[in-house]
């Protein structure tokens, strides 16, 4: 039976970790963004790296009109007592009928190995399930990426297909692109 969702976007939810604050990313924050979105080898199975404060800008404005349009929380990533952007992460193309959203991450490679990126998207997933009334949880990424592959299967994921050669790369060859499902319930145990 569908419910009404629980959060309504009237105010951006900042979250908080032991270690971490999500909050909105701002326009001050393009030179932060612009460090990992600007990264060939961490964007090398996300997106075109970037390469100027104005496209970041661009990315910053886009993240807003997600969340004005309702269809998404995207978070800027800081250490609780740094207000450095680390990273993004977040939950998007939410299906508010169907009760599920797919959740995304970026995160600034010298933050690699840290724990950093389990931490923050285990906060974005509790809001997913607990505030946004979410049924099911969903992420993408290629298959050979096995920092993704681990951070969504630690993290409860179950793999549930492979798209076979799925995405063309940089490296010039097809990739499989992997994809992973988390449940309210799974999360709740």
């Amino acid at each position: 039976m569908y419910q009404e969702n629980v959060f309504d976007f009237s105010h951006f939810p900042a979250l908080t970790t032991e270690r971490l604050t999500l909050r909105r990313v701002l326009l001050s924050d393009a030179a932060d963004l612009l460090v990992f979105r600007g990264d060939a080898y961490v964007q090398r199975f996300n997106m075109r790296p970037i390469s100027t404060i104005a496209e970041a800008e661009g990315e910053i404005i886009e993240a807003h009109a997600l969340y004005g349009r309702h269809e998404g929380v995207p978070w800027a990533v800081t250490f609780t007592e740094e207000d450095k952007v680390l990273g993004m992460f977040g939950l998007h193309d939410w299906s508010h009928n169907h009760r599920r959203a797919e959740a995304g991450y970026d995160l600034a490679r010298a933050y690699w190995g840290q724990g950093i990126a389990k931490e923050a998207l285990s906060a974005v997933l509790t809001f997913g399930f607990e505030r946004m009334n979410l049924h099911r949880i969903y992420a993408g990424t290629i298959a050979d990426n096995h920092e993704s592959v681990r951070l969504l299967e630690g993290l409860g994921f179950t793999r549930e297909g492979t798209l076979r050669e799925h995405s063309w790369e940089d490296d010039g060859t097809f990739h499989d692109s992997a994809r992973y499902g988390l449940l309210a319930r799974e999360w709740a145990s």
